[in-house]
């Protein structure tokens, strides 16, 4: 030791020594002396002694947390230091995160860390990390070193900060259906998948998934610009959705997303796995990434639920991954107050030339593919233009998946680009799975094809562990089906078994090719059985037929196979027992419409049966045949049968008010939504009398019931009221469709009073449609005042929330200026078309595609509103051309973009008025 005290003793783990050497040199640089182990200690020293006369001299002990948690000499060491701490009642000890460590690492050590100041490396080398240790160790104001990182404008955020900001968390917990989230301390980090560092060429569920990071993240800057802006918003809790078919990249976009908040912005980011548990939050933000929400609506509508009604005092974005935007509709009204519009992605910019970006990504695999197998790279096995032809053969090659499938299998085929996208999957399946299993099953002296069927089975569950395999094996003997399956134990001796059970190929392209072959090739005609015991050996059924039909989706309009589906309903409806548990799976909202055939057929069968029930005690079976015909009608008219859906739903009416006749508190709801639903199908069917006499009987039973109980029935009944409405004017009855959306009004208004944020959005949209109604009754002063109380409305729920209603308030201010230029208040209607074109041109920053087209309407009327002034100022006549300039621009970038015009819009782009600037 030297004869100066330390400054600092450097505790650290010994995988960590590396790391904590090169941080010691640069504060050795800054003038300072540490007491670092392998420094201070020569060969033959009493080592042990040595430490503690180290702990005890130094001024400061410095704890570092690596990836691999702390050591057990290390714990001593940071016990020793808190102890002196507490007994000098003087600051000493430093806590220090290395790059890859976590505060879980933290919180494992001690709790008495948690209101210490602690400083994150993300870089070694970087000067800062080490400039602000070195600050904490002379001494100085941790305050004034913050204000370094502040000032330093690359700097990431969170360097420097309290162990309790690190610490602090945000816990998701269940009580039933209900979802209950609460802050306090956190217990794990959310996660961000990641492969990269163990390179498996062998396995080409590693070669394909974005969790390997074969290259980097190319061709999405817009997207991840547009879901910085996301962030960045001001709005405390708020919600995205990101859609797209399989294989252009989702996944892979919102946890490069998740990592740049992490590395960069002092976020927490990842998924947050099961959606159960307790998650640090981050100082600057938490994002929760959720994927594919439609495989469990209930549980992510409840999260979303209990989100926009819970205050929270961090920054939290929720990013939903989905197939499309179906599963947004289902959620309450409450809910939508927390979602933002999001986009869809589809495939890169084809390989027209080399500055493209599948041509880019394609290159960038292939040498990464040759790299990370210590190989000399190849010349390219195709040119540019090949690339480029084989990209235009089929719109889905150029989806990243199939990019990088191609270079995966022009690495052992050079004429990779002859086959299309779909026969390239099934090559490197065949190659890379099949083949494998099917050896290891011989040399194990298994059935053949049975490891093939379980990992293809597990596709549907997602993972199969052990107690589902047990189940779905003894299904198999008692059947019996031809291929045999091995018991449990021997199971676990393959190497299809990792963490307790065996887990589907990914990605969920692959997964679906090889199900499709298993059942085709392998199972023949029992593809029906074998489909079925795996949905019944799910722990979740109703999970695992979502994922069917993903699959099924992916193998019909992205591999182009037909599937065996026929096979699956034929051996499902033999049995009633089997019939009741899938059609059980399948009565839930965002069926996936390739399900829907299954579904019309379990759901047809269901309905007999209940029929046959009913017949002997209607009073006790009647309810589940109304329910049973109720869904079977939305599953026919989803499957385009709407002549016997709306038989179906009549037939559900015609039973529940029968009930209803008996115990009218019980059955009067349900009987009340029936009707609303018939009315929508016979207006549907071009019956609009009838119709309208089923909605009015609808609004009567709620009537009824909102008398004795208003807060539970008053919002049905408004709704009701509005649709009413709708009704009769379809059938001329203007006069009595004013009252009726009047009535509505008067009824939200009240709730208003009780709960603003709850049904404010309900009496704003109530106002917009009375004010239509008013309209067309001559009533314009009345419908001007009604859609100015709207857009006021609208305005007081953006200021909230804008993301959530900002959008809404610029569509109410479009129409309150057309209402106010009708009513000769020009100044007025000119201000309240100026202002929903400001409201867009902040929306259309974040995401231009969704907003780009209703920018260039609110333009266009702007431009029509100032045109007809009298005679207009110079400053007015200036202020026209650059409007007229402005939708020029936004015009001609919505062509270049191809972005989709909604119908009401299109107009404006039809038009043969030239876009330029000449």
């Amino acid at each position: 030791m030297t004869d100066n005290p330390p400054d600092a003793f450097l505790s650290h783990h010994s995988a960590d020594k590396p790391s904590v050497e090169i941080i010691a040199a640069a504060l050795e640089k800054q003038g300072l002396n540490c007491f670092l182990d392998k420094w201070e200690i020569a060969p033959g020293d009493e080592w042990l002694r040595n430490l503690e006369q180290g702990l005890r001299d130094s001024r400061f002990i410095v704890i570092f947390f690596g990836p691999d948690g702390i050591g057990p000499y290390q714990q001593a060491e940071a016990d020793a230091a808190l102890r002196r701490q507490i007994q000098q009642r003087q600051h000493c000890v430093i806590p220090v995160l290395l790059p890859g460590a976590t505060p879980e690492h933290i919180a494992q050590c001690s709790m008495f860390l948690q209101g210490v100041n602690a400083l994150k490396f993300h870089d070694l080398n970087d000067p800062l990390p080490n400039g602000l240790l070195a600050g904490l160790l002379r001494g100085e104001d941790p305050e004034y070193l913050r204000q370094l990182i502040r000032d330093e404008a690359q700097a990431p955020a969170g360097l420097l900060q309290t162990l309790q900001s690190w610490l602090s968390g945000l816990s998701i917990g269940w009580q039933g259906d209900e979802c209950i989230i609460s802050q306090g301390q956190g217990q794990r980090c959310l996660n961000i998948p990641d492969l990269s560092g163990s390179f498996n060429a062998a396995s080409i569920e590693y070669l394909l998934s974005w969790k390997s990071r074969l290259t980097g993240l190319i061709g999405r800057e817009q997207e991840l610009q547009t879901l910085h802006a996301w962030t960045d918003a001001p709005q405390q809790i708020s919600c995205c959705l990101i859609t797209g078919e399989g294989g252009t990249g989702k996944t892979r976009l919102a946890f490069e997303f998740a990592r740049q908040l992490r590395e960069y912005k002092g976020w927490q980011a990842g998924e947050a796995q099961g959606l159960s548990g307790s998650w640090y939050t981050g100082g600057a933000g938490t994002l929760l990434v959720i994927d594919y929400p439609e495989q469990r609506p209930d549980k992510v509508r409840a999260l979303l639920e209990a989100l926009a009604c819970q205050p929270l005092t961090c920054k939290l974005r929720v990013l939903l991954l989905g197939r499309n935007g179906d599963f947004l509709q289902q959620l309450t009204q409450t809910a939508q107050t927390i979602i933002t519009p999001g986009f869809e992605l589809t495939g890169l910019a084809d390989g027209a030339n080399t500055n493209a970006d599948a041509w880019q990504l394609f290159q960038e695999a292939w040498q990464s593919l040759h790299q990370r197998q210590q190989r000399a790279a190849l010349p390219l096995p195709i040119t540019p233009a090949a690339f480029h032809q084989w990209q235009q053969r089929d719109t889905t090659h150029q989806r990243p998946l199939f990019v990088l499938a191609l270079a995966v299998h022009g690495m052992q085929q050079p004429g990779a680009h002859e086959l299309n996208a779909p026969e390239i999957l099934r090559a490197l399946v065949q190659q890379y799975e099949i083949n494998r299993l099917v050896k290891e099953a011989k040399q194990m002296q298994l059935d053949p094809h049975c490891l093939v069927m379980l990992r293809a089975l597990a596709a549907i569950v997602g993972k199969l562990p052990g107690e589902a395999l047990r189940q779905l094996i003894q299904a198999s003997e008692a059947l019996p089906l031809d291929i045999r399956l091995p018991v449990l134990n021997r199971l676990k001796q393959t190497s299809l078994w990792r963490d307790g059970g065996i887990s589907a190929l990914q990605p969920d392209l692959l997964a679906a090719d090889l199900l499709h072959h298993a059942l085709t090739e392998i199972a023949d005609d029992q593809a029906g059985a074998w489909q079925y015991c795996a949905l019944a050996a799910a722990p979740d059924q109703r999970e695992a037929s979502s994922m069917l039909g993903r699959l099924i989706h992916d193998a019909q309009f992205i591999l182009q196979r037909s599937w065996p589906l026929q096979a699956l309903i034929d051996w499902v409806i033999q049995d009633d027992e089997r019939n009741a548990s899938v059609n059980a799976a399948l009565a839930r909202n965002n069926l996936e419409c390739s399900l829907l055939p299954l579904a019309v057929a379990t759901g047809q069968k269901a309905v007999h049966a209940q029929e046959q029930l009913a017949q002997a005690n209607f009073a006790t079976y009647g309810p589940a045949l109304a329910n049973s015909l109720n869904n079977w009608s939305v599953d026919l008219a989803g499957y385009g049968q709407r002549a016997q859906a709306l038989d179906a739903i009549g037939r559900a009416v015609a039973i529940r008010e029968q009930l209803a006749q008996a115990n009218f508190a019980a059955y009067g709801l349900a009987l009340a939504q029936s009707l609303n639903n018939w009315s929508v199908d016979l207006a549907g069917n071009g019956q609009r009398v009838q119709a309208l006499d089923a909605i009015g009987r609808a609004v009567a039973i709620l009537e009824q019931l909102a008398q004795a109980n208003f807060a539970a029935y008053g919002p049905a009944l408004a709704t009701s009221l509005n649709n009413w409405s709708i009704r009769l004017v379809e059938n001329g009855q203007r006069a009595k469709a004013l009252d009726a959306s009047g009535r509505a009004v008067s009824i939200d208004e009240q709730l208003v009073q009780a709960n603003f944020a709850a049904y404010g959005a309900d009496l704003a949209m109530s106002l917009n449609n009375w004010a239509i109604h008013l309209a067309e009754n001559e009533q314009r002063a009345q419908a001007l005042d009604a859609i100015g109380r709207a857009a006021s409305i609208y305005e007081q729920l953006a200021q909230a929330n804008f993301a959530a209603y900002g959008p809404v308030l610029a569509t109410s201010l479009n129409n309150w200026s057309v209402y106010l230029a009708e009513d000769g208040q020009c100044a007025q209607a000119l201000d309240a078309i100026g202002r929903a074109v400001s409201i867009y041109e902040q929306l259309v920053q974040e995401n231009f595609a969704a907003y780009g087209p209703a920018l260039a309407n609110s333009l266009d009327s702007w431009s029509e509103r100032l045109a007809e002034s009298a005679a207009l100022t110079a400053e007015e006549a200036k202020q026209l051309m650059n409007i007229e300039a402005r939708l020029r621009q936004i015009k001609r970038r919505v062509r270049d973009e191809g972005i989709q015009v909604p119908a009401q819009f299109a107009w404006l782009f039809e038009s043969g008025e030239p876009d330029d600037d000449d």
